[in-house]
C-alpha cells in the first residue's frame, strides 16, 4: 500500500513550487482524482477566471487508489476550466503517469500562472524542477517524447505533453502520455499550452507493495469477477474498439454526421478487422484488461505506420461518421490526432460537421480554401487536421469545435453542429438511446458518453430492470421508463471510479454492477479507509453537485441540459431503431427531482446542507 502524496502546487509565473500535505477533511468529504479537482476549481473561483487566462487553474490528480494494489488503477484526473466549453474541463487519463507521480510522493499537481518562455516539469526521487523547453516547443507529441528521453538519458520516464495544437491554444488540443494515452476531451492541451508547458515528465517506477492479508484478498475478489465475466475475452483481445459492430446493430452508429444511425460497412472498421495490424497488446499497470494494442501497417498506402489501435469513439469519428471504410485510414488519421495533441473524438465530429455543410451547399470551394469535403475523403480529412495543428485555414475554425465554427459560418450551420454544452456528441445516436440521450443532455462536461456510462440500458434483463429501478421498460433502450434513476445512478458511480482513479472497463462493461461494493472493499482494504457502498454513493453525488454549482457560476442554465433539435424533432427513418425519437423534457424533469434539484436545474438549499455543501447554499 503507497502512502497518501502531496499536494504540489507550481507557480509558473513566479517559477515557485510548494509542497503541502492533502487536507484529511477535504479527502474525506471529495475524495481524491476528480473529486479533489472539481472541489478546487470551484472554491478557487476558476468558474469566472477566461479559460486561457494564467490565473486558470489546471489539475492533474492521481485516484486515491493509483499507484497500488488495486487492479486497474492507474488513473489520473485532469481539470481546468476549458477552452473548448467554457464550463468544467475534465478528462480522465490512464497508462503509467499517475504511478509514477505517486511514486514521487505526489498526490496532485496543481498548476498555476505562465512561463515567459517554453517549460516542461521534471519530477524525481520526490523532487520537482521546472526547466527550459524552448528547444521543444514546435515538435509533435512523439519528436517531443524521443527529444526528452535521448537530452536526460534516463529509464523509467513517463510524460504528459501537447503538442502543436496545444502550442497554438486549438480548443480541441488534448494532452497525450507518451505512449498510447491521451486526457482526450474538453480541450486541455489548450489550457496547458496557455501556461506555456510542453510536458510533465516524471521518473519513478512503482515497486510492488506490502498489502496485508485482507487487501490481498480484495484484489484477488476484484481481479476474479473481471476475469469471469462474459465478454472478458473479447475486452481483453479488443478493448472497446469492437463495440462497432454492436452499436451498428442496434442502429444507434451515428453515421454521416448523424444522417443515419447505420454504417454499411462497420464491420471493416471493427477492431476484430484491425487484429491484422496488432503488434501487441497493452494494458496500463495491474490491469488484465489488454485493451490498448500497438498496430503496424506494412503496405499500402499507410506503409511503415507504428502507433495505435483507435478506441471505439475514435473509430467511430473517423469512420462512419465521416464515411471512411477503410481500417487503415481510420488507424492513420487516429494516429495523427495524437501525433499533434488533437481530440480524436472531437476532430473526427468537426470534419464530419464540414463535410455535411459541404453536401448542403452551405460551404462552398470558395470559402474552404480550395478543399472538396466529400464524404470519405481521407487526404482532405488530413489536410484538415494539418491545419488544426497549425492553426490555419479551415481546420483551426474546426479547431474550435463545432458550436463555435457553426457561429462564424452562419445560422445555416447550426442545424449540423452536434453538440452539448459545447461538447461534441459521441457516438450513440440518443434516438435510440434514451438513457445515453438523457446522460448527454444532463453531463456536467457536455455531450459525453464517458461520465455517465449509463450502460445498463444495454445489459440489463426486464427482471434486472425491475429490481433495481423499478420498473422491468428500464431495460428497453427505447423506452424513458427508468432513465432518469439509471443516469443518477451512473453518473453518481461514474464520479467516484474517477475520484479513486479505477477504470470504468473493467469496472463498468465488465464487473458492470453498478452498486460499488467492490469499489468500497477496495478502497477499505487496499487504502485502509473503512467505507461502505452507501458512503461512497454519497460522495458521489456531492461531487456531481460540486460541477453542478461550478457551471452554474460560469453561465450555464437549464436550457443547457438539452439535445440538437434532430434529435428532439425527426424520427430515425432506419434500422432497429426505426421511428424512434427521445422524450428528453420529462426525463430531465425527472432527473432534476431525483438530484434534489430545482425545476430550473439548481442543487436545493436542502441538498446542499444534505451533502454538506452548506457553504454554497445562499447563492
Amino acid at each position: 500500500m503507497l502512502t497518501r502524496g502531496d499536494i504540489v502546487a507550481v507557480d509558473l509565473t513566479a517559477g515557485t513550487i510548494a509542497r503541502r500535505p492533502l487536507d484529511d477533511g477535504v479527502m474525506a468529504a471529495v475524495l481524491l482524482g476528480r473529486g479533489l479537482n472539481s472541489l478546487t476549481l470551484l472554491r478557487d473561483g476558476a468558474a469566472l477566471i477566461d479559460p486561457l487566462d494564467p490565473a486558470n487553474p489546471l489539475l492533474f490528480t492521481c485516484g486515491l487508489l493509483t499507484g497500488t494494489s488495486a487492479p486497474t488503477a492507474a488513473r489520473v484526473h485532469v481539470s481546468a476550466r476549458s477552452p473548448l466549453t467554457g464550463l468544467l474541463g475534465s478528462s480522465s487519463v490512464g497508462g503509467t503517469v499517475g504511478p509514477a507521480l505517486r511514486a514521487n510522493g505526489v498526490q496532485s499537481l496543481q498548476l498555476s500562472g505562465r512561463a515567459q518562455s517554453p517549460v516542461y516539469l521534471y519530477l524525481a526521487e520526490g523532487s520537482v524542477q521546472i526547466r527550459d523547453a524552448s528547444g521543444l516547443w514546435g515538435l509533435d507529441a512523439p519528436e517531443t517524447a524521443q527529444r526528452l528521453a535521448s537530452d536526460l538519458a534516463e529509464d523509467a520516464l513517463t510524460m504528459f505533453i501537447i503538442g502543436p495544437a496545444g502550442e497554438h491554444l486549438l480548443p480541441l488540443a488534448c494532452i497525450v502520455t507518451q505512449r498510447g494515452h491521451a486526457a482526450g476531451r474538453t480541450g486541455m492541451g489548450a489550457a496547458m499550452g496557455s501556461k506555456n508547458l510542453k510536458a510533465i515528465v516524471v521518473k519513478g517506477r512503482v515497486e510492488g507493495g506490502s498489502d496485508g492479508d485482507a487487501a490481498r484478498a480484495a484484489v484477488g475478489r476484484y481481479l476474479a469477477k473481471i476475469t469471469a465475466a462474459p465478454n472478458y475475452a473479447d475486452k481483453a483481445a479488443h478493448g472497446t474498439s469492437s463495440a462497432v459492430t454492436f452499436v451498428n446493430d442496434m442502429g444507434i452508429l451515428g453515421s454521416y454526421n448523424y444522417e443515419r444511425p447505420h454504417f454499411e460497412q462497420a464491420a471493416a472498421i471493427d477492431g476484430a478487422s484491425m487484429d491484422q495490424y496488432v503488434e501487441r497488446l497493452r494494458s496500463c499497470r495491474r490491469c488484465p484488461v489488454h485493451c490498448k494494442a500497438e498496430v503496424r501497417v506494412s503496405s499500402g498506402p499507410y506503409a511503415g505506420l507504428v502507433g495505435e489501435r483507435p478506441d471505439f469513439e475514435a473509430i467511430a469519428s473517423w469512420g462512419s461518421k465521416a464515411g471512411v471504410a477503410d481500417p487503415e485510414a481510420v488507424i492513420y488519421l487516429h494516429n495523427l490526432c495524437d501525433r499533434f495533441g488533437i481530440d480524436s473524438v472531437s476532430a473526427g465530429n468537426a470534419v464530419a460537421f464540414a463535410m455535411h455543410l459541404w453536401e448542403r451547399g452551405v460551404l462552398t470551394i470558395e470559402t474552404t480554401g480550395g478543399l472538396r469535403l466529400a464524404w470519405g475523403d481521407v487526404a482532405v480529412m488530413e489536410a484538415l487536421i494539418r491545419q488544426m495543428a497549425a492553426g490555419e485555414g479551415l481546420g483551426a475554425l474546426l479547431g474550435r469545435g463545432v458550436r463555435e465554427a457553426a457561429r462564424v459560418i452562419g445560422p445555416e450551420a447550426e442545424r449540423y453542429a452536434y453538440h452539448v454544452k459545447g461538447l461534441e456528441l459521441t457516438a450513440f445516436d440518443p434516438r435510440g438511446a434514451s438513457a445515453a440521450g438523457l446522460g448527454y443532455a444532463v453531463s456536467n462536461r457536455g455531450g459525453d458518453f464517458t461520465s455517465v456510462y449509463a450502460r445498463h440500458e444495454f445489459s440489463l434483463t426486464p427482471a434486472q430492470a425491475e429490481a433495481l429501478y423499478g420498473d422491468e421498460r428500464a431495460a428497453d433502450r427505447m423506452s424513458p421508463v427508468g432513465k432518469a434513476a439509471m443516469v443518477k445512478r451512473s453518473m453518481i458511480i461514474c464520479a467516484v471510479l474517477d475520484c479513486i482513479g479505477l477504470c470504468k472497463i473493467p469496472a463498468l462493461t465488465l464487473v458492470n454492477e453498478f452498486d460499488l461494493s467492490s469499489e468500497a472493499e477496495l478502497v477499505s482494504a487496499v487504502a485502509g479507509i473503512p467505507v461502505t457502498p452507501e458512503h461512497l454513493f454519497t460522495i458521489g453525488e456531492r461531487i456531481v453537485d460540486i460541477e453542478r454549482l461550478f457551471n452554474l457560476r460560469a453561465g450555464a442554465d437549464a436550457g443547457d441540459d438539452t439535445l440538437p433539435a434532430v434529435f428532439l424533432d425527426e424520427p430515425l427513418t432506419e434500422g432497429p431503431a426505426a421511428g424512434g425519437t427521445i422524450d428528453l423534457a420529462p426525463m430531465v424533469a425527472e432527473f432534476y427531482e431525483l438530484m434534489g434539484w430545482s425545476p430550473e436545474g439548481v442543487p436545493s438549499k436542502r441538498t446542499l446542507h444534505r451533502l454538506h455543501l452548506e457553504e454554497y447554499a445562499a447563492e
